[in-house]
């Protein structure tokens, strides 16, 4: 194999794992229940994972580590008094 080659299937492996990681971030928490569970189901190297277990138990959020979501931490906005704007000709 040429060096050129291997660094194509790196970067390939390397955008799917990113593409991947972004795809598990974004997707509902209900879809990532359904997906920890069935991979504990499939894979029995996994059902030990506590992260799996912990994932597939979890209530709701998106799992991005915050706890706004669902712990209801998320503040309303302050509204602050308008400004209006002035426009201004040039010279």
């Amino acid at each position: 194999m040429t060096h050129r080659l291997i660094e194509a299937l790196l970067v390939y492996a390397l955008v799917a794992l990113c593409a991947a990681y972004c795809l598990w971030i974004f997707l509902p928490a209900g879809l990532k229940r359904r997906a920890a569970a069935w991979l504990m189901t499939r894979f029995t190297g996994l059902r030990d994972s506590r992260a799996l277990q912990a994932l597939a138990r979890q209530q709701g959020g998106c799992s991005s580590g915050c706890g706004g979501c669902s712990k209801g931490g998320i503040k309303p906005i302050r509204r602050v008094g308008e400004h209006p704007i002035k426009l201004v000709k040039r010279r």
